[in-house]
């Protein structure tokens, strides 16, 4: 399939643009520590994540590279459980997480004790999804795994990585 020059007529300019971020980039060195503690975790059966950049931002900037939410599935989690399920955004079903609870006024909340089986397992994942959402690895996440048009899952296992692009057809 060609690449479209006009639009309803109008002409189409088009340019690229390497993965841009304000977040200074750390290499893929910093992040393996962190990446090897989940990976060999023999609790943590698999875990991902879903990519997707350069995307529009405010204003008309480009934001850098999308990383959703990582998920972490352990042994004892079901194979069909959603994936957000799987996140910590919220106390994750087997690897337990933190609660939000009323602060000081009405406004502000705080961060409860952590609640769950293991507290180091769950700090260790949790250090993991902190560093990929930080944008400090957009760069070499995505010449790693891609993340221009459309969205990049990424499935690691302790002895393969499955990435699926998923592109229009």
């Amino acid at each position: 399939m060609s690449t479209p020059t006009q639009f309803f007529g109008v002409p189409i300019h088009r340019s690229r643009r390497p993965v841009a971020t304000r977040v200074p980039q750390r290499p893929l060195s910093a992040l393996r520590p962190l990446f090897e503690a989940v990976r060999r975790d023999p609790v943590i059966a698999a875990f991902g994540w879903s990519q997707s950049g350069p995307v529009p931002g405010e204003h008309g900037r480009t934001a850098g590279l999308r990383i959703g939410p990582p998920w972490f599935r352990t042994t004892t989690d079901h194979a069909e459980q959603d994936l957000y399920a799987l996140s910590l955004d919220l106390p994750h079903p087997s690897l337990g997480g933190h609660r939000y609870g009323p602060g000081a006024t009405s406004l502000r909340w705080r961060r409860l004790p952590y609640q769950g089986p293991d507290e180091e397992r769950y700090g260790r994942a949790r250090r993991l999804a902190d560093a990929l959402e930080s944008g400090a690895f957009d760069r070499a996440l995505a010449e790693s795994f891609g993340g221009g048009r459309g969205a990049t899952d990424v499935t690691v296992w302790r002895d393969r990585i499955r990435v699926v692009e998923t592109t229009l057809a």
